[in-house]
């Protein structure tokens, strides 16, 4: 069932009393929302200690109060929990003698280097089961009981996947929720809880997810912290730790907001983590709930996975996850049924099956899954090439592809070929990109592509100029304009390869600099969907980011220079740069601009604010290279995050 009403949980509003320490904000992206910053080089942290703690009371004496030490940056801590009483601990227990009623406690954390931070807490002390709290449940701005959060900042664990995104629609309450985009696990949700040992509880939240995925699956689960001996650091833990999981898959309206709920058991635990990603599909949550669950036995949870073999493709293998089940019932979709615990299943033919799994308990308490599978036979296209001796314009290509029974070969300039082994000769020089198109028996189907040079001498190429060639983790795209670049990119098959621009330069003391001169941890561009006519785009929205780019050129060549570019706000200018070497500052060209020995054109963006937000405009100029190899380098240090951003779009140098 959907709704579109909030139901309003008084528990959480009485019970707030848990205060979180501040992380540090970093800008990640949303296409729908906020752009993509993805990680560079990594920074000596020099952050303070940060004070916080959680509490709960023990099973067997409600005014017996456990705390959880969630301080940051700190060696050693001093409890005081009033009349006298402290205590030294990392995570002390202590016994408020007068029973039910409310405490302040006071904990100060210091580091190595004598710095402090304290926070104060109202401890409230009552008989009954504990109610946990979930900070930044709706994923809001400015949530966290101090007043502060960007919406996710309590749901980070950069050993388990990369920091989930924040999108502004759709959204089922409040003007927020959290995202998960492509591929499948990159990113992922956590956050550290308080509960009761050995108390039922049901977890509760919304989602949705794009529609038209092979594998829409959203997985939710709750890890037991204390058992495990403390924060889960590798996805082998999460699964060695689950205590309930579900998995959800209704992909049939992308705009509605659906409610799941997750029943569990708490167990030997006062600590548990709920940790939630991805499978192939774009999915988005909203507004976590936590409820103490009716007494008695929970079902189990019930989850699994498909893997095809590389051998036979109509071969499955499906791994079972389900916790808290004692017998398994598999139906295959085909007929075929199995009571195994992680069954393989050949199937007759290729198609799309509806696989089933009912996990009961001891209990007699069942839960089911179901998931889809289209079988498909695996392809892989791939092609090598060769210029002939005698005409430069005129290429052999050689097919390198896998499982392919058909193959479309797109030239570039308009000409194609289906078939083995072409040859084809351009009439004009230029840079082309030849894709090769490979389909399987069932019609399953994979790209190629490649870019070839064609030309008599030498000619300029700007790497992905247009912010687009990277489709599946779209602010990799950002990477060809970072000084520092990765090392790894993911391609758009999904897979993790060595970055192609790491290699060709970095300049980590511009890096440092521009850090120290602008407060910023990062220079890199923003990767956004903002781009020209509908594309992605390249995106300053603080004044320590730029374009940043090293290209080959000729010596005493005059070339022409284009760009795509706008505003969001008047007054604010983006100025373009061409150098002749690698600066490891700015301090020349704030004081020369053009005139500066290192710089061959200097270049300021006609400000092109529209209140429309969209408009766009070409800007374009000459230069001539004194060196071999110059460096495109883009600013705008008027940007304000938010308010007053710059966005460009197909960087190009032509002859």
């Amino acid at each position: 069932m959907r709704y579109n009403v909030k139901i309003f949980n008084t528990t959480r509003l009485v019970l707030l009393v848990l205060v979180t320490a501040s992380f540090m904000v970093s800008c990640v992206g949303d296409e729908l929302f906020r752009d993509e910053f993805p990680d560079s080089n990594s920074k000596v942290d020099t952050i303070f200690p940060d004070a916080n703690f959680a509490y709960a009371s023990t099973s067997e004496d409600f005014r017996t109060i456990r705390f959880n030490n969630l301080s940051s940056e700190a060696t050693a801590f001093a409890w005081d929990f009033g009349g006298g009483n402290t205590s030294t601990d990392q995570d002390p227990t202590f016994t408020f003698e007068d029973g039910e009623g409310t405490y302040p406690v006071t904990l100060t954390a210091t580091d190595g280097n004598g710095e402090s931070g304290s926070v104060t807490i109202d401890v409230i002390v009552v008989e009954g089961p504990f109610q946990p709290i979930i900070l930044e449940a709706g994923f809001e701005d400015d949530t966290l009981p101090d007043g502060g959060g960007d919406g996710r900042d309590s749901w980070r664990n950069s050993d388990l996947g990369g920091v989930i995104q924040i999108t502004g629609s759709p959204v089922t309450f409040g003007d927020q929720g959290g995202k998960l985009p492509l591929p499948a696990g990159d990113r992922a949700g956590y956050q550290e809880i308080t509960v009761d040992p050995d108390t039922n509880y049901d977890l509760s939240f919304w989602y949705t997810m794009l529609s038209g995925s092979s594998d829409p699956r959203l997985i939710v689960s709750v890890l037991g912290v204390t058992e495990n001996g403390g924060t889960f650091t590798t996805l082998e833990e999460v699964a060695d730790g689950t205590i309930g999981s579900i998995t959800v898959t209704d992909d049939s309206e992308p705009d509605v907001y659906v409610q799941a709920k997750l029943s569990f058991n708490s167990g030997g635990n006062n600590t548990v983590a709920i940790f939630f990603t991805n499978g192939d599909v774009e999915a988005r949550l909203d507004d976590f709930t936590i409820d103490i669950g009716a007494a008695g036995a929970v079902p189990p949870s019930v989850g699994f996975t498909a893997s095809q073999s590389e051998v036979d493709f109509l071969e499955y293998t499906f791994a079972n996850s389900s916790t808290g089940a004692t017998s398994y019932e598999w139906d295959f979709g085909d007929g075929n049924t199995s009571t195994e615990e992680s069954p393989t299943h050949v199937y007759a033919s290729a198609a799309e099956y509806t696989v089933t799994l009912v996990a009961t308990n001891e209990s007699n308490l069942s839960n089911s899954l179901a998931q889809n599978i289209n079988i498909l036979a695996p392809v892989t296209a791939d092609f090598t090439f060769q210029v002939d001796p005698d005409d430069y314009r005129t290429y052999t290509f050689t097919d390198a592809s896998e499982g392919a029974e058909m193959l479309l070969w797109e030239f570039g300039d308009g000409f194609q070929f289906t078939g083995m082994d072409p040859s084809h000769t351009y009439t004009e020089d230029g840079i082309y990109t030849v894709t090769l198109t490979a389909t399987s028996i069932t019609g399953n189907t994979h790209v190629a592509t490649e870019d070839l040079v064609v030309s008599d001498g030498f000619v300029v190429q700007v790497l992905n100029g247009t912010f687009d060639e990277f489709t599946v983790n779209t602010g990799d795209n950002a990477d060809a304009w970072d000084m520092t670049p990765n090392s790894t990119v993911v391609d758009n098959d999904g897979n993790t390869v060595p970055s192609p621009y790491d290699p060709l330069w970095d300049n980590g003391a511009l890096d440092s600099w521009l850090e120290t001169e602008y407060g910023d941890d990062s220079e890199q561009a923003g990767s956004t969907s903002d781009g020209n006519n509908g594309t992605r785009g390249g995106k300053l929205d603080e004044r320590g980011r730029r374009l940043y780019q090293v290209v080959p050129v000729q010596v005493g060549e005059t070339y022409t220079f284009s760009i795509d570019a706008r505003t969001t706000a008047a007054g604010i200018t983006s100025e373009v740069f061409i150098l002749n070497t690698e600066i490891a500052d700015e301090t020349g060209i704030n004081a020369n601009l053009g005139a500066d020995a290192d710089v061959d054109a200097y270049f300021a963006i006609p400000n092109i604010f529209d209140t429309d937000g969209d408009a766009y405009a070409t800007h374009t100029f000459q230069f001539t290279a004194s060196t071999n190899e110059i460096v495109i380098y883009v600013r705008n240090i008027d940007v304000v995050d938010g308010s007053a951003e710059a966005f460009f779009d197909n960087v190009e140098i032509t002859n």
